[in-house]
């Protein structure tokens, strides 16, 4: 009776070897297949889930500056503009998906997308190249160095002059970087890119209009409609506040001092008036009111401190040193000055 049963065993046996060598070879297949994709590697990479980052301002649409104007900007502002000049459907067209902008905690235009980086920012005096096989190359009718940073083709890096004044209080070297995320595996034309970007960059904020004054040059000027002071180029910064501070003085316009990086004061016997525009104060407590902006007064110091804008760390800080002054005087002077030049 065993031998019977035995050819139903072997069957059984065999087909069990069969399906077993099937399934082998099919996990082998995909194995092979699949084992030097990308795919099988990492997951597809995302935009970052924090943003900004820490410090960071989200991008604000500002003026666009003329002529020289471009390399008279405040530091913060200059990252809103070159953020700006490119619209955001540019940007991720260029990078090849949604893309994130920021102007950073160091005052950078940064922007990111799933796969790739960009930063870009002006600076007074060239940057030492830091990549390798530096070319010289034109982009937006200007001679820039373009250069290659990291193993493996890492990022590209692009220098260029926007404006041939040495005057101390200008940043005329733009520098423009194109990277790869560290987890990146994939291929990029990053050298494409950072030539596309910066043409279109330096197109928008170079467009006619005019020259760089000379240092301490003073010119009457009526405020900005709807900006005023806020993310203007230093000079109209400044030629704002004298006006205004004359005008409010009862003086003319001779009789205030313009300063080179957005201020302007007026000095006479035992009394100094002074008004002084900064794009990164450090003062975050305004439990005052002034002109219905969030302000804050230090009787300490004689002293009066204006937030100009609600997503931006630009104050106007006005003094007014006299022990003669009746109380109330320099708010009353800070009621005058802020509206105008808010370009109300």
């Amino acid at each position: 009776m065993r031998g019977t049963h035995q050819p139903r065993k072997d069957h059984t046996v065999l087909i069990a070897l069969s399906v077993l060598a099937a399934v082998t070879l099919v996990v082998g297949a995909t194995w092979f297949l699949t084992r030097d994709t990308p795919e099988s590697k990492a997951a597809p990479l995302k935009l970052p889930t924090q943003w900004p980052t820490s410090g960071g301002e989200l991008v604000r649409q500002v003026p666009m500056p003329t002529g020289e104007l471009a390399v008279a900007l405040p530091t913060r502002t200059a990252g809103h503009v070159l953020c700006g000049a490119v619209p955001e459907p540019t940007w991720a067209a260029v990078l090849g998906g949604p893309v994130l902008r920021e102007v950073d905690k160091a005052g950078n235009c940064h922007v990111v997308s799933a796969n790739l980086e960009v930063s870009a920012k002006q600076w007074a005096e060239p940057v030492p190249m830091q990549g390798t096989e530096p070319e010289q190359v034109a982009v937006a009718g200007r001679q820039a160095t373009l250069g290659r940073f990291g193993g493996n083709g890492f990022g590209e890096i692009l220098s260029v002059r926007l404006s041939s004044s040495t005057e101390k209080w200008v940043r005329p070297v733009l520098q423009l970087i194109v990277n790869r995320v560290p987890q990146d595996r994939g291929e990029h034309d990053l050298r494409g890119m950072v030539l596309s970007l910066a043409e279109k960059m330096i197109g928008a904020i170079t467009t006619p209009g005019p020259k760089l004054p000379a240092d301490g040059e003073s010119r009457e000027m009526t405020p900005i409609p709807g900006s005023g002071i806020t993310d203007a180029a230093y000079p109209l910064i400044t030629w704002q506040l004298c006006t205004q501070l004359s005008r409010v003085l009862n003086v003319p316009l001779d009789q205030v001092k313009p300063g080179p990086f957005g201020s302007c004061e007026r000095e006479s016997d035992l009394s100094v008036v002074k008004l002084v525009y900064d794009d990164e104060s450090e003062e975050d407590y305004f439990p005052d009111r002034v002109a219905g902006r969030p302000a804050r007064e230090r009787t300490s110091d004689s002293t009066v401190v204006v937030q100009l804008l609600d997503d931006s760390r630009q104050t106007l800080e006005i003094s007014w040193f006299d022990a003669t002054k009746p109380d109330g005087a320099l708010r009353e002077l800070a009621e005058k000055v802020v509206p105008p030049l808010l370009g109300r």
